[in-house]
């Protein structure tokens, strides 16, 4: 009987493994549109819970023991509502016909098709998540204790039965959901560090590894784009008059308003480093793109910075434009045209925008 328990936990552990890794896209493997994992993970728990009732362990003629309502309650928070609905339905209906079509058969079966269908109502109103999936699975355990109970006449052996139904269920579950919550938490943790080492640690915008990442695949696209780079003008002024403290005050703030008016035009901005920035403007030529950057300009000069001291200061930015394919067609040669329009802006007056093609 041992053995049969063990069987019966490993093929629980192994479905909660192959589906909980790459249904969660936690590790950029591939994984199926929401629109059908659901579907998927609902079918593929049904299949679990029959074959779980296959390898069951039989506690007396009458009696089974397995872990399908875990599965049941997992695929709630792996795949949202439809997965224990479908998944309770399957393994519902191969209860009926398992040993035969009967009365108790059409009891155990309806039962746990109900399971499903109320866990899927009841987290389409309170999403399924590790914090509440286990009073999911409590009330599953509740009425199926009942349901046996109810079939046994509530003898001796049916209380054996019950209560080898909610040790094993109970322990298994426990298992397993410790197992992936950890992995949950890990997962979390690796997806913060890959974010982190494409984010700019100050301003969240891209840093220039994700630039550099962003501009090649636009390239190897042969998509045409223009690329904005931005420098603040005077900017050392600043952090000598008031300190690096409002210097960082300042970068964030003009992040903020280049990344908020290149939101509507697509643009893919970056901090490549110290107070430059720069944007990469999809599906724009010239007057496009200078058109934009004149907006983004503008948006930095109308509006004054209000700093913790409570002062407002006028920062205003000088920027430079080269475009794809039309001036350049690597990222090192369109980022040192971009570079040489910027300075012809900064020495001819700053506070303003240069195309390499206008210069």
């Amino acid at each position: 009987m041992l053995i049969d328990f063990v069987i019966n936990f490993c093929i629980l552990f192994t479905f909660a493994i192959l589906t909980y890794i790459p249904f969660q896209n936690k590790l950029n493997v591939y994984i199926p549109s929401y629109n059908y994992a659901r579907f998927i993970l609902g079918i593929l728990s049904g299949f679990t819970g029959c074959l779980l009732m296959l390898t069951s362990v039989s506690i007396s003629d009458f009696f089974i023991v397995d872990g399908r309502m875990a599965v049941i309650a997992l695929s709630g928070v792996l795949g949202g509502p439809f997965a224990p609905i479908i998944s309770g339905t399957i393994i519902g209906v191969f209860r009926l016909f398992m040993y035969g079509f009967s009365t108790n058969a059409l009891i155990a079966g309806s039962s746990t098709i109900v399971i499903g269908l109320v866990i899927g109502l009841w987290s389409w109103k309170k999403t399924m998540t590790f914090q509440n999936v286990p009073y999911f699975f409590g009330y599953s355990i509740l009425q199926t204790s009942i349901v046996l109970g109810f079939l046994g006449n509530w003898k001796f052996e049916t209380w054996l039965a019950i209560i080898s139904f909610i040790v094993f269920s109970v322990l298994s579950f426990s298992i397993i959901f410790v197992i992936l919550k950890l992995l949950s938490s890990l997962f979390e943790k690796i997806k913060h560090i890959e974010e982190m080492s494409v984010t700019d640690y100050l301003t969240g915008l891209n840093n220039n590894r994700k630039f550099q990442e962003c501009t090649q695949k636009l390239i190897e696209n042969n998509e045409v784009f223009s690329l904005l780079l931005l420098d603040i003008d005077y900017f050392k002024k600043v952090n000598d008059t008031y300190g690096h403290p409002v210097g960082d005050e300042v970068l964030k703030e003009l992040a903020l308003r280049i990344k908020n008016t290149s939101k509507p035009f697509e643009g893919i901005v970056s901090r490549n480093g110290g107070e430059e920035f720069s944007v990469i403007l999809r599906n724009t030529t010239d007057d496009k793109s200078l058109e934009i950057s004149d907006l983004i300009r503008l948006a930095i000069e109308k509006n004054l910075f209000l700093i913790s001291t409570g002062e407002e200061l006028c920062i205003t930015i000088s920027g430079g434009v080269s475009t794809f394919p039309e001036d350049a067609v690597t990222t090192h040669e369109l980022y040192k045209l971009a570079d040489e329009a910027l300075y012809l802006a900064k020495t001819s007056g700053r506070n303003k925008v240069v195309h390499i093609n206008h210069s």
